[in-house]
């Protein structure tokens, strides 16, 4: 069941930077968009992984690992967010 709800919050988090995107007519060029795709793709691994580990048995497995390969995801995302999708608008205001 958790592997149903990840893959839901990816999709999610993937249509709302799509609309956020739309909504605010910022131009997001193919190699952003490939950045952020595999940005949530390392997310969702990281997320499974921490899950797998704790379907094991092994809570400090997932702990070390979540940590160590949930802060390139953090890191990851927030580089993301600040250079791709807060820059400045395209639209003429």
């Amino acid at each position: 069941m958790s592997h149903i709800i990840i893959g839901a919050l990816a999709m999610a988090v993937l249509l709302l930077l799509v609309n956020h995107t739309r909504k605010h007519g910022k131009t997001v060029r193919w190699w952003q968009w490939l950045l952020t795709i595999l940005g949530i793709i390392y997310a969702v691994f990281v997320l499974e992984l921490v899950g797998a580990f704790l379907d094991e048995g092994a809570p400090r497995a997932a702990l070390v690992t979540g940590l160590t390969t949930g802060f390139v995801a953090v890191i990851w995302g927030v580089l993301l967010g600040r250079f791709v999708f807060a820059g400045k608008n395209t639209s003429n205001r």
